[in-house]
């Protein structure tokens, strides 16, 4: 059987190690409730909030290891139950060579939290299936204005849970 070719969904041409800011959203496997549950009710101000599972929770921690890279910087990040939304910049100084580009950062990301999940998984006997829908995908950010956007999205992304695209009524499964 022939296996259908996956359509590249990066620009042609565009360096992805190049400086700026980009808006970066990984969705779990088969976009399943892995990460956390959207609570809508014990906050003071009736805003919801998000409960993180115990994948989620190691996702939330593996965030430093994209902030530990040298010129790298998460600004701004949210974890949904089936996603993660994350504006993450690329800031290395004029004259110097990029170490790392955002291909490469976000694979990078993905499977330190796999690996993480793995060493829970075996050590509590559980089953482990993929944690990570293949590719990610990424916008780069044009300007001021549409960097606020963006951050407006992520902020506001939890309170607009049930119309978001990636949204799945399904109870979380890990």
């Amino acid at each position: 059987m022939e296996l259908k070719s996956r359509k590249d969904i990066r620009l042609p041409f565009y360096d992805y190690s190049e400086n700026g800011v980009y808006f970066i959203t990984i969705c779990t496997f088969q976009r399943m409730n892995t990460l956390c549950t959207i609570l809508c009710r014990g906050d003071p101000r009736g805003l919801p909030r998000t409960k993180l599972s115990a994948l989620g929770k190691i996702a939330d921690e593996t965030m430093t290891y994209i902030d530990g890279y040298e010129h790298v910087s998460v600004d701004k990040y949210v974890i949904m139950p089936n996603h993660i939304h994350m504006l993450v910049s690329l800031n290395t100084p004029f004259g110097e060579s990029p170490k790392v580009n955002i291909n490469r950062l976000i694979g990078a990301y993905k499977s330190k939290v796999s690996t993480e999940w793995l060493k829970i998984c075996k050590s509590e006997s559980r089953i482990m299936g993929s944690v990570w829908q293949r590719s990610f995908m990424e916008h780069i950010i044009r300007n001021e204005s549409d960097y606020l956007k963006h951050w407006q999205y992520i902020e506001n992304n939890p309170l607009k849970w049930e119309f978001d695209q990636y949204f799945n009524s399904g109870q979380i499964t890990f």
